[in-house]
């Protein structure tokens, strides 16, 4: 009677494994949403030479995102994807104002100091992971990935509005320093993360992100609206959280021998 309750737990425990065991090989997709820490960054420098730009980086607030994804597991631990992410933040400007003093307002032109900015971005990007543990239903992975990236951004810590001559406002405000520009480039990234086994096709993935994208020229103004140049590098870190779900369920266990 022992030996057959044995038997019949350890049947039950097998059987309640195979419930949650993820597929090694073949396609899959992937959908994530997840935070931009706020020690992520858009680093820029001004053309130097000009006064009153803007100083130093720009951090990242409130920011989030959203992946879509289709990858391939090989079965040895190794999955090659490609994911298409989009991110959304605001942008505070941290580093001050370039130069002495501050642009004098005129009978037209009124001048404050007002910080603000924001940011969205797209990426396409190839990624090569490797998932350790793969007997278990808990499979920690690590990875790295490139590919494209563009930024649209804004950042400004200067205001202008623009009156009649008589205090009556007409225009604006509008950046009186900052640059509001779109740009490309290659992007680099690492991954970490781990797979949790929720059904034979369906896992649970909790991720993080640290990406980098560097040479990034922005066209900006000065205080009387001529052209700046401005070379950035962004910097993000992300937390994630989605689904995998594998097209092809793992087979099986074999019947016990007779």
């Amino acid at each position: 009677m022992k030996k057959t309750l044995m038997c019949a737990t350890a049947v039950t425990a097998l059987a309640g494994s195979s419930l949650v065991a993820q597929a090694e090989d073949g396609w899959y997709g992937r959908a994530d949403i997840g935070i931009v820490g706020e020690s992520s960054k858009l680093d820029h420098d001004a053309e130097a030479g000009i006064p009153f730009t803007l100083g130093g980086n720009s951090e990242v607030d409130n920011g989030l995102l959203g992946s879509l994804g289709v990858g391939y597991a090989f079965g040895n631990g190794f999955r090659l994807e490609t994911a298409l992410t989009h991110r959304d933040a605001d942008l505070s400007p941290t580093g001050g104002i370039n130069g002495t003093g501050f642009p004098a307002s005129t009978s037209t032109l009124i001048y404050s100091e007002h910080g603000d900015g924001d940011l969205q971005a797209w990426d396409l990007m190839v990624n090569v992971l490797y998932d350790f543990n793969r007997d278990s239903n808990f499979q920690p992975y690590l990875g790295a990935g490139v590919g494209a990236m563009q930024i649209d951004a804004s950042s400004r810590n200067i205001a202008a509005v623009q009156t009649d001559g008589s205090g009556t406002v007409i225009g604006g405000p509008f950046g009186a320093n900052g640059f509001n520009d779109s740009e490309t480039g290659l992007a680099l990234q690492a991954l970490a993360g781990v797979g949790i086994g929720v059904t034979d096709r369906l896992t649970l993935d909790l991720g993080l992100r640290a990406l980098n994208i560097q040479d990034l020229d922005f066209t900006g103004v000065n205080e009387v609206g001529s052209a700046v140049s401005y070379q950035a590098d962004y910097t993000d870190y992300s937390a994630t959280g989605g689904l995998r779900y594998a097209f092809g369920a793992r087979p099986p266990p074999p019947p016990p021998p007779p």
